[in-house]
């Protein structure tokens, strides 16, 4: 049985995954007049980088190219790379070719809510589907139904046992994970989104190349941890939040509190 505390946690991560880039752009819209055009581009950018454009690429190199598939998922440090800096490039490009391209607002609310919009639909896509994916079999499980609807889905049975398992035996309070890590990386999106932004405004694009490299830096932990070279879940997710604060702290910093239309937003 998967308990009802794993469940309620299920729930959580539901909650914030959906609504925390909801609320965010309404609050923007109602206080700043942000406009809903740059949330949208925001969230059109992240889809085509990454379920476009990332995911085939993911998908030749890790799978069908047996050679570049064997070096880099026995080699932990090239797969952290190869995934880190894969991620970095495409959305960090997709944010400069969207503030400079279909963007022309340069101001701090603009980066704000590209920012939301495109963590906004991450946090959707992952956070919230995954873990309404999640309620679902767990509530399969409790009522005895989950093996018969997977072997009708022609699932091995191996999967079934792994996934049951997963679900009934893992720590409750792993379920709000995926909550916490959606919040974490809404932070992040909407810290970068400033970072691109002022790299455009000010003409200064190593600002670009070191949005990618954080964002590199930042998706290293995950990228061992799907390797097994870290095991531990929570330090994982202890490194990533401790890395986001650094990048927040630099760009609230270096970069909003210099910015023009600073005071706008505080």
């Amino acid at each position: 049985m998967v308990s009802n505390l794993s469940i309620t946690f299920m729930g959580i991560s539901l909650t914030i995954s959906l609504f925390v880039p909801i609320v965010g752009m309404i609050y923007l819209k109602k206080k700043y007049n942000a406009s809903l055009k740059v949330f949208f581009i925001g969230a059109l950018a992240f889809f085509i980088a990454v379920n476009i454009i990332e995911s085939p690429l993911h998908t030749y190199f890790l799978n069908y190219n047996k050679s570049t598939a064997s070096f880099l998922l026995n080699n932990p440090v090239a797969y952290m790379l190869y995934g880190g800096f894969m991620a970095g490039i495409m959305e960090e490009t997709a944010r400069l070719i969207s503030f400079k391209f279909f963007i022309k607002g340069r101001d701090t609310t603009t980066a704000l809510t590209y920012g939301i919009g495109h963590g906004g639909i991450e946090a959707i896509l992952i956070g919230a589907l995954g873990s309404l994916n999640s309620i679902v079999y767990a509530i399969l499980i409790n009522k005895g139904g989950f093996q018969s609807i997977m072997e009708g889905a022609s699932v091995s049975k191996e999967v079934i046992n792994a996934t049951y398992n997963q679900f009934v035996d893992s720590a409750s309070v792993l379920w709000l994970i995926t909550g916490v890590e959606r919040l974490i990386a809404i932070t992040v999106q909407i810290s970068l989104s400033v970072l691109v932004l002022y790299a455009i405004r000010e003409k200064r694009y190593i600002y670009y190349i070191i949005a990618i490299i954080s964002h590199a830096i930042i998706d290293f932990p995950a990228a061992l941890y799907q390797v097994g070279v870290l095991k531990n879940i929570y330090l994982v997710e202890l490194g990533i939040l401790v890395m986001a604060i650094v990048l927040v702290v630099f760009v609230f910093r270096n970069f909003l509190t210099k910015s023009r239309d600073y005071n706008e937003i505080i």
